[in-house]
């Protein structure tokens, strides 16, 4: 009874609900939203995920529905995906998605160059591969989402996902071992 009176006042775009979703869940969806924007994103961006999660449920109350899923969990999926587009619009203007203030726990500066130049080639290698294969491989092994999410996310399978990497690691090592 409770889901079917609060999707009626998200649909009716009751001001007090909305108040209400903000304050309950932005501390979440925050989290949400750095774990992916991690070492691409700055504080704004995260802020703007956030922000667009609810200005989204906001223009479309229509979408959610009290019986596929709480209202927790789709605001968490909506940061995600908003989080997740970030992080492909900020790669489109960087060429590198790391930290650049990378702090190194030795004061060895030749081992901080060394790491930064084989992120970045791994990352030339991956914008080396085809389109869909760079994306796979960037969005596991450079956000770390897992074959499950990525499957999702690319509406392809999981299967697909671990057969794409598995033949982008080998070309890989290939590069490497010339």
């Amino acid at each position: 009874m409770i889901d079917e009176k609060l999707q009626q006042d998200i649909h009716n775009r009751n001001p007090r609900t909305y108040d209400f979703l903000i304050n309950e869940y932005s501390k979440l969806l925050w989290i949400i939203a750095s774990g992916v924007l991690k070492n691409v994103g700055s504080r704004e961006d995260i802020e703007d995920c956030v922000a667009e999660c609810f200005t989204y449920l906001w223009e479309h109350p229509e979408k959610y529905d009290h019986k596929r899923g709480s209202i927790k969990s789709y605001l968490c999926l909506i940061t995600k995906s908003k989080a997740i587009d970030k992080v492909r619009k900020i790669n489109k203007r960087t060429t590198l998605p790391y930290d650049e203030d990378l702090k190194a726990e030795t004061d060895d500066i030749e081992e901080v160059l060394v790491n930064k130049q084989m992120i970045n080639d791994i990352y030339n290698f991956a914008k080396s591969l085809k389109q869909m294969d760079s994306e796979i491989f960037l969005l596991r092994y450079f956000y770390q989402l897992k074959p499950r999410e990525i499957a999702d996310k690319l509406n392809i399978t999981s299967k697909e996902v671990s057969n794409r990497l598995y033949y982008s690691r080998k070309s890989l090592l290939t590069k490497i071992k010339l």
